[in-house]
């Protein structure tokens, strides 16, 4: 495990399961992604409502994870008033029921419900907290000027205060950079950074011009997320910059981008970043590429090309559905 210098490793379970987004559904290969996990020194795993649509809470229940790790969920707005207080508890309640526990350690707003009113959402988790159901309040893609709303929200009616964001960052996708990151350190919030390898897509085995039928990248719903999100000309052109100076230094492209978060970020020893696998090997390479130093020169220089290149189509960090222009500022150029 990387030294306490450098962001904490997180283990995300998205793969875990079957259905959209599933690689991993055999109990036994779960087990061991997460044995080769421990033998790292990991102890915190991060998993959401909506993974494998509710399935891979069950995967983990099943492990009973929960008695040997630190463990977060999320409640998401599938549509419009999930966060409204009976069905975001409602839907919580069913997470526990998943995961075969009466408590997490951390408890995300998956993303914004904004036809709800943040200050209903915000009194539901604290009254949540006050049942002891979870421990910390945190929150995922919301923009900046929410997250001080919210925060704000929270402080002046002295409920239960976020202490974690988790938002998508890699070398080659910076847009949180700028707002977010220095409005989180001002009020005292972590950052858990997702996305580790632009989708895969820094694991240099996609072409452009060969769109995968399955997997990520498939043809479902989280495919076509992620395809809107990466998959263009220029983005490829910006990583083959990346991997062809890896490959000149003998790094793998998947490894460079563990390394790159870890080492040369923005993100320092309170924040974390979330890994994830496929199998048992690619657990096991990416564990190893967070005990690696820092990167070389030449690779550092290829990833500020490659975000120079794709900046002006970068995806923004919040999720959520429309922001109102008032906050959201100037189009991209």
């Amino acid at each position: 495990m990387a030294p306490k210098s450098t962001p904490q490793i997180v283990f995300g379970t998205m793969t875990f399961g079957t259905g959209v987004g599933g690689r991993i559904s055999d109990l036994g290969t779960v087990q061991k992604v997460l044995d080769v996990f421990s033998s790292h020194g990991g102890t915190e795993l991060d998993t959401a409502r909506v993974y494998c649509q509710g399935n891979t809470e069950e995967v983990l229940g099943q492990l009973q994870v929960q008695k040997k790790y630190k463990l977060a969920t999320k409640v998401a707005p599938q549509k419009p008033g999930d966060h409204q207080p009976e069905r975001l508890k409602a839907q919580f309640r069913a997470s526990l029921k998943a995961l075969k526990t009466n408590y997490v350690d951390i408890l995300y707003l998956h993303a914004p419900d904004r036809p709800t009113p943040f200050e209903d959402t915000c009194r539901a988790m604290n009254e949540l907290h006050k049942e002891g159901l979870f421990g910390e309040f945190a929150i995922s893609n919301y923009c900046a000027w929410e997250v001080v709303e919210i925060y704000m929200i929270c402080k002046a009616n002295g409920w239960v205060l976020p202490t974690i964001y988790q938002g998508m960052y890699n070398g080659i996708t910076r847009d949180c950079e700028d707002d977010l990151l220095p409005c989180l350190k001002k009020y005292g919030i972590r950052f858990y950074a997702y996305n580790v390898g632009a989708g895969g897509l820094l694991s240099g085995h996609y072409k452009f011009e060969e769109t995968p039928t399955d997997g990520r990248y498939g043809a479902h719903s989280q495919g076509a997320q992620y395809r809107q999100r990466y998959w263009n000309d220029t983005y490829f052109k910006a990583i083959d910059v990346v991997v062809n100076a890896c490959k000149k230094a003998n790094i793998t492209p998947i490894g460079a981008a563990h390394r790159w978060l870890l080492h040369h970020s923005k993100l320092d020893f309170s924040d974390a970043i979330i890994i994830g696998a496929s199998s048992v090997k690619h657990a096991q390479e990416n564990l190893d590429a967070c005990e690696a130093g820092p990167l070389p020169q030449s690779v550092l220089d290829a990833f500020d090309d490659a975000w120079l290149q794709s900046k002006s189509l970068c995806p923004t960090y919040h999720r959520g559905g429309p922001v109102p222009r008032a906050f959201y500022g100037s189009p991209r150029l």
